[in-house]
């Protein structure tokens, strides 16, 4: 039945057609379906939007370490492949000019 309730919302149908240029549809569910108006049927959209972003993650990161440890790579340890992993799993940027810039060079002479 809120199936077919949702169907029927004029109101939803005219906002999704607003937003999902500049929303994902997990957002418009979020923010502009009511809970107490469809809670089973909000209740399983959450849990699709989550299932598929979890496992694109978890392939992602495969993907990774398949490529990190690869043939050439024999002595490759299990805490070597761990920090590697963490450095190519995430979306930090280092800022190379600042570190520079605090780095003290040593001259012999």
């Amino acid at each position: 039945m809120e199936i077919i309730e949702f169907q029927e919302d004029m109101s939803l149908k005219e906002k999704f057609t607003q937003v999902t240029n500049t929303l994902q549809y997990d957002q418009f569910w979020m923010k502009y379906v009511c809970s107490s108006k469809y809670p089973e049927l909000k209740r399983l959209v959450l849990k699709l939007c989550t299932m598929f972003g979890s496992t694109y993650v978890c392939e992602a990161a495969f993907s990774k370490m398949n490529f990190i440890k690869n043939n050439f790579r024999s002595r490759l340890t299990d805490e070597h492949l761990n920090e590697l992993m963490q450095i190519s799993c995430t979306n930090f940027t280092p800022n190379i000019r600042k570190l520079l810039k605090t780095k003290k060079c040593n001259f012999s002479h």
